[in-house]
Parts: C-alpha cells; structure tokens; sequence
C-alpha cells in the first residue's frame, strides 16, 4: 500500500497542539507489550484500518546523531559501559540517513517495532512456486515507514502506517529488509576524518520528556539517560541539557 497522505497534526489533536507531548499519536495507537518469543513489542491499542498513520516524526520524538557525533560515541564506547550500551542502542534501533548526513534515534516507543512475518493461514499446496514467493512477500509485515508526505507541522517529514488491517492487541511487524542499505550504511557512512573533541549532544527538555515516557525496562532501553546522567548537565542558556562526549587522545 502506498503511502497514505499524513494529516496535519492540527487534524488530530483537539485543542492547542503546543500544549501536547509530541508522541501523543503512537501513543493514541499502540502500546509497549511482552511478545512471546520476541520480548518487547508494539501492539494496536484498537482496531486500525489499513492506511492508519499511526506515527508521526517531530521535534520532539527522535534524536538526529551527526556523523562526527557518532563516530564520538563509537570512541568513547570502548572505555565507558555506559557509552558501550548506547551506541549499541543506537545500531538496533537508529537508521543512517542519507540526506542529513546523521543516524536517526527514535526517543519515543517507535524503537520497539520489531521485524516479522504476518500469518495469513496456510497455502493451497498445488501452488507453483511463484505464486508462493508472491505471497511470501505480501505476509511480510503489516506497516510501513516513509518520509515522502511532509506537513508543516509534522516538521521531520515521515510517517508509518498499516498496510493492512490491524486487530486491537495485534502486534505492529515491519519488513526491516527494505531498510538493509541504510543500516549497512550505519557503519559504512559514518567514519569520520575529523577531529571527535569537544562534541556534544543537545537534548531539549521535549525531548528528554518523550524518552522518559517511553519503555525503559532493560539497560539498553536505559542508555541514553545513563549517560545524560553521568556526562550531561542543563545549559539555560541554551535552554537545553548538554552531554559532552569524553574524548582522549
């Protein structure tokens, strides 16, 4: 299914958008849940048709790593645990993009959306080969993540949305394949040349509000405010908190 047209968030938030958390859609649609098998997933909160934006990227709920920053972090991970488990964070669930230069960390919940196979019950067995590869792939997943509908409110530009219809309790799958390039790109595109000190990381208090309200359960969930808390402090003056990635010669 192509992807739907993305509303403007005006049209689906009542009242001033300003005063809402900016991960109030993926929280209207899913929730956190224990999948057997898989540990965490997303599941829908209620029945969503099949063209449902159940996500929007803002501001407020992702975090866009630059190259040098990340090549900061890769550093710093081999002296520090708490580095080790966030740049790990980031390689499972952060995708490099192209176009900005820099790996894309979700904050919100959109970090526990897993890989999978939608069962569709079984195939006639007189079925050529063909026809089960067709069906094969259209069992893969049941949303999709893009960035081609941009809406001024929606400032980042991409959204996801069911392919099909999903039942209340259904666990949300995505075919990660289709997002192989990028991830190999995670490592491919982010060497960098220049110089790794003095880099910092600078998360807002929208920001730091959205990633607190999301699934915090194990370590890896935890890494990024582990070392908010041991290498990060709030600048008034810039208005946000700042994390200095430790550098050494």
């Amino acid at each position: 299914m192509p992807q739907p047209k993305t509303p403007k968030l005006s049209s689906i938030l009542p009242g001033d958008i300003s005063t809402y958390p900016q991960n109030t859609v993926i929280t209207k649609y899913t929730r956190l849940s224990h999948i057997p098998s898989m540990g965490l997933g997303l599941t829908a909160t209620q029945d969503l048709p099949a063209g449902t934006t159940w996500y929007l990227a803002t501001v407020d709920n992702y975090l866009p790593i630059p190259r040098r920053t990340f090549t900061a972090i890769r550093q710093a991970s081999k002296k520090s645990r708490e580095w080790e488990n966030f740049k790990k964070s980031i390689e499972m669930c952060a995708v490099y993009s192209e176009r900005w230069n820099a790996v894309n960390f979700s904050l919100d919940n959109l970090r526990f959306l897993n890989h999978g196979i939608v069962e569709r019950g079984q195939k006639e067995e007189e079925e050529e080969e063909e026809e089960e590869e067709e069906e094969e792939e259209e069992v893969m997943g049941n949303v999709d993540i893009g960035g081609t509908a941009v809406t001024e409110d929606t400032m980042v530009g991409w959204s996801a949305w069911t392919t099909r219809d999903v039942k209340e309790g259904e666990q949300l799958v995505v075919n990660y394949l289709k997002f192989k390039d990028y991830f190999e790109a995670l490592d491919k595109e982010t060497v960098c040349e220049e110089s790794t000190s003095n880099v910092e990381i600078l998360l807002t208090r929208e920001q730091l509000g959205v990633y607190v309200d999301s699934g915090l359960e194990r370590d890896i969930d935890k890494a990024l405010m582990m070392v908010v808390a041991k290498w990060g402090g709030w600048d008034e003056g810039r208005g946000v908190f700042v994390i200095k990635v430790p550098f050494e010669n």
